[in-house]
């Protein structure tokens, strides 16, 4: 299972969810999803969130086995 750490990093740069949502082109609805677990991005919008955050992917996701 991935858990998201997106949280984390907007966070610590103080970014809003909406302005990384608008960057991204998607809705504040999926950006939520993304940011709680509740759905996952793309592995190709994960690349680009990272790239925006700048950080790696797995700097935003961690697996963690059931």
């Amino acid at each position: 299972m991935l858990k998201p750490k997106i949280r984390v990093r907007l966070a610590e740069l103080n970014i809003k969810q909406q302005d990384l949502s608008e960057k991204i082109g998607v809705t504040k609805q999926t950006m939520s999803a993304w940011v709680n677990g509740k759905t996952m991005p793309t592995l190709e919008t994960a690349f680009k969130i990272a790239k925006i955050l700048g950080c790696k992917v797995d700097d935003l996701f961690v697996y963690e086995e059931e």
